[in-house]
C-alpha cells in the first residue's frame, strides 16, 4: 500500500528520536517509506568520540542522499578531557570533506574544541550551510575574539548563539568589526569571572541582542554573572539570569 510522503512524515514524527533502530526498521517496509525514514533518522546527528570512527567507517562524505537531510549536528570531540584540565583537540578537519554535504543545516554544536584565530583563513570549509545555518552552539571551546567575530559575520542568518564555558585566548591582533550586530538571542552558560575577556571584547564590538540569558548550575550566581550582564546588557532588549535547578530563576 501507498501512503502519502505527509502522511508517513506524520507517523514517524511520533517515533522517540532515540529509537533509532525502529526508523532503521522503518525504512525497510517499503521503498516508498526509505526517503521519509531516512528524513527522519539523520535529521540530528552526534558524533562523539565513540562514534566517530563508526561514523568515518559507514558514511561516505559523498553520500548527499543521507546527509542532505541533516538538519542539526553536534560535533563532540574529548570533553572528559577537557573537563579534566586538558587542551581541546582542534579536529573539525577530521569531518571537512563531510560538511559540503550538510547544505541544509539548521544548527551546529562545536565541543572542546581548540578554534584559534586562522579559521578566518579556512572559514569556508562552512559554506554549504553559511545562508540556512540559524543556530550556533560553542562549548569547551577554546576560542579567540577574532574567531568568534569571523564566525558570527560568516553565517548571515544566525539568530541565535549559545556560549557555553569558553575558554579565552589571547590574539595577537584586534578583531575586526561585526558585520552583522544584530544577534536576536545570546545566551551564556557558566560564565567564569577569570575568563570574562573574550565577552568583554565582544560587547566593546557593540552587538545588539533582543534577549540575554545567562545561567549557571552553581548553587548561587556567581559574580560572573553581574559582569556578563554589565557587560553586555547594555546592548540588549531583555535579560534574563536564570539558575538551572530545582530552587527557581533569578532574573
Amino acid at each position: 500500500m501507498s501512503l502519502p510522503h505527509e502522511l508517513l512524515d506524520e507517523i514517524l514524527s511520533y517515533l522517540p528520536l532515540n529509537c533509532r533502530q525502529d526508523q532503521q526498521n522503518y525504512s525497510l517496509v517499503a521503498k516508498s517509506w526509505t526517503n521519509p525514514s531516512r528524513r527522519h533518522l539523520f535529521r540530528t546527528v552526534i558524533i562523539q568520540p565513540t562514534t566517530l570512527r563508526s561514523w568515518l567507517d559507514t558514511i561516505s562524505p559523498a553520500n548527499d542522499e543521507l546527509l542532505q537531510h541533516v538538519r542539526s549536528l553536534y560535533y563532540v570531540t574529548d570533553t572528559v578531557a577537557w573537563r579534566n584540565g586538558g587542551q581541546p583537540v582542534h579536529r573539525i578537519d577530521v569531518l571537512q570533506d563531510y560538511l559540503p554535504s550538510f547544505h541544509q543545516l539548521q544548527h551546529l554544536t562545536l565541543s572542546s574544541m581548540h578554534i584559534q584565530s586562522d579559521i578566518s583563513q579556512r572559514i569556508e570549509i562552512f559554506s554549504a550551510f553559511r545562508y540556512t545555518l540559524s543556530s550556533l552552539s560553542l562549548k569547551h571551546c577554546n576560542i579567540t575574539i577574532s574567531a568568534l567575530v569571523t564566525i558570527i559575520n560568516f553565517f548571515s542568518n544566525l539568530d541565535r548563539l549559545n556560549l557555553n564555558q569558553l575558554l579565552h585566548e589571547v590574539d595577537g591582533e584586534p578583531p575586526s568589526s561585526l558585520s552583522r550586530p544584530l544577534i536576536r538571542n545570546l545566551r551564556i552558560s557558566d560564565p567564569k569571572k577569570d575568563d570574562l575577556g573574550i565577552l568583554n571584547q565582544l560587547s566593546e564590538l557593540g552587538p545588539v541582542f533582543d534577549k540575554l540569558v545567562i545561567g549557571t548550575w552553581s548553587p548561587s550566581p556567581p559574580r560572573a554573572f553581574s559582569l556578563v550582564a554589565d557587560s553586555l546588557g547594555v546592548n540588549a532588549k531583555c535579560i534574563r539570569l536564570f539558575r538551572s535547578s530545582e530552587c527557581g530563576v533569578y532574573t
